[in-house]
């Protein structure tokens, strides 16, 4: 591997192989099954671990400027199917072999050596040999590959960093120490975040307002009331709290399964990695994340629930932190484990089971915060300390969440029992739209919301019509004793109508006395208006 250019110096083969062995964990040399790329190459490395299986192959052009890899693609696909023993299996799939060939000269990058090693390409997506060909041109510091994206994917950027930067020696060239990692053990505040989840979701099944949808799907009417996201709501009304308390509701059983393993499995490698005070703070971004952009691209009318955007943060921070593991087996497990989560929350694609449509925006939002991060908290994280740096902001973060889901519930109670008094009203779909529908619909409309106002001032006027006084009158005193209704529901042009016409009803009944008392209180507040005029035309505000 101590190959030299024509000047005696180490060539950037050499160099890049022990950059490989000391940054990238690879090994000198291969197994007998890929002999074959040894014959072809001048440098051959590998790299398993139990579960991946990556073979890079150098060509030495500046030790050998006439050198090209003549292998052809079926030859090398072979050998990589020879190798697929060798790498592991993630539910049931076979992890495909990963194999590179690298060329590396002091001659500029000619079409003819990119049309050639683009032969080199695999043929199909679906291949469990993987195959990409680069050209590396020390002389201009420039970097080909037939890779994704030109291999911005596959490690050029650690190629070109190398190309610019000056050399280091080789005594520096040694693979770094393990880094401190702390065991695991048993995640409470993942569990204790489960219960807090199970608990809210008793809450919304013992407290629910109307009819559920599903089993054990509380209402929409009940999603609101106990703090669901909608865009309205927040950005018209300024109930901002819903954008924490809607994490920890649920929109039915499977919702709330599906979301707790989630959360135990992002928990499990999380919390032990990163520690209790940054995986509640990444939890609490994680949420605040989703939050914001649900409410940025979700239609007004849409309501959200669901501790996803939160899970989205954790699992993307968690498959970013992961990179701090020992590059083994058990590493690429956990990731392959994350991603097979992380990809499918992302592809808004279907709906649960109980035809809720799922936020994708909220899993998008997560991820992004976690990732963010998590690189942050990568960056900064020193080998020689188990845990990420800035344990007291991560501390203060996460009081700060505690703090703000506590405070979210509080207008959560304040304003519930107007919830449970809206649930008495005729819904805005089922109001009459003509004088003929009220006419018609009136009597049914009472005996199914007898609380609400609006339905017995219908009433009223059906009866009216009817020459009926007496039920007109007992209609319009029932809507007038709902108080507090009138007060929390409606304008008080509502009661001002009742008032008015059950004062206009007893003055024809020759009771003016008792007219007069009724609509005293729209004497007193109103100076003008149709209601005012009627009530005047009768000499009732005299």
């Amino acid at each position: 591997m101590e190959s030299q250019s024509s000047n005696g110096a180490q060539t950037f083969a050499a160099y890049l192989a022990k950059q490989y062995i000391a940054k990238k964990g690879f090994s000198f040399g291969t197994v007998p099954e890929a002999s074959g790329l040894v014959s072809g190459s001048d440098i051959v490395l590998t790299r398993a671990d139990g579960m991946s299986f990556q073979i890079i192959c150098m060509i030495d052009r500046e030790a050998h400027a006439n050198k090209r890899f003549e292998l052809s693609r079926d030859a090398v696909e072979e050998i990589g199917k020879q190798c697929l023993k060798y790498s592991g299996t993630i539910n049931r799939a076979k992890m495909p072999v990963v194999i590179q060939i690298i060329e590396v000269g002091r001659t500029p990058i000619s079409s003819v050596d990119r049309d050639r090693l683009k032969l080199l390409k695999r043929r199909s997506i679906f291949s469990k040999v993987v195959i990409s060909a680069w050209i590396i041109d020390t002389s201009t510091a420039s970097v080909w590959s037939n890779a994704p994206f030109n291999g911005r994917m596959a490690g050029r950027s650690f190629i070109e960093r190398l190309l610019r930067a000056p050399r280091v020696i080789d005594a520096e060239l040694r693979r770094p120490a393990a880094a401190a990692v702390p065991h695991p053990g048993f995640p409470f505040l993942t569990t204790g975040l489960l219960a807090i989840l199970a608990a809210v979701f008793a809450g919304e099944q013992l407290y629910g307002i109307g009819p559920s949808t599903g089993l054990l799907a509380p209402s929409i009417r009940t999603l609101l009331a106990w703090g669901g996201l909608n865009p309205a709501l927040v950005l018209q009304s300024g109930e901002w709290y819903r954008i924490l308390s809607a994490t920890l509701l649920h929109g039915d059983a499977l919702h709330l399964l599906m979301n707790g393993i989630a959360l135990f499995f992002a928990g499990y490698v999380l919390e032990g990695l990163v520690g209790r005070a940054w995986f509640f703070a990444l939890f609490v971004i994680g949420a605040i994340g989703g939050s914001f952009l649900s409410l940025a691209i979700n239609p007004a009318t849409m309501v959200s629930v669901g501790a996803s955007g939160a899970i989205m943060g954790l699992f993307a921070s968690a498959f970013v932190c992961s990179f701090r593991l020992p590059m083994d087996a058990s590493r690429t497990q956990i990731q392959m484990g994350l991603l097979r989560v992380l990809i499918p929350s992302l592809i808004p694609l279907a709906t649960t089971a109980t035809g809720h449509h799922i936020d994708f925006a909220a899993h998008l939002g997560g991820a992004l915060s976690g990732s963010v991060m998590g690189l942050a908290m990568l960056k900064t994280w020193r080998e020689i300390d188990p845990l990420p740096r800035f344990v007291k902001l991560a501390a203060a973060l996460s009081l700060a969440g505690l703090v703000a889901f506590a405070l979210a519930f509080v207008p959560v109670a304040r304003n519930f029992h107007s919830y449970v008094l809206g649930a008495l009203l005729v819904p805005g779909n089922e109001l009459p739209k003509s004088d003929a529908e009220l006419k018609a619909r009136s009597a049914d409309l009472v005996a199914r919301y007898p609380r609400d106002p609006r339905a017995r001032l219908f009433r009223a006027a059906a009866l009216l019509d009817a020459h009926d006084a007496v039920g007109a009158e007992r209609e319009l005193r029932a809507g007038l004793s709902e108080e507090e209704i009138l007060r929390t529901q409606f304008s008080p042009e509502l009661e001002v109508r009742l008032r008015t016409m059950l004062a206009l009803v007893l003055l024809d009944e020759g009771r003016s006395a008792e007219a007069r008392t009724v609509a005293q209180p729209i004497c007193a507040a109103s100076a003008s208006g149709p209601m005012r005029e009627a009530l005047d035309k009768g000499r009732l505000c005299d």
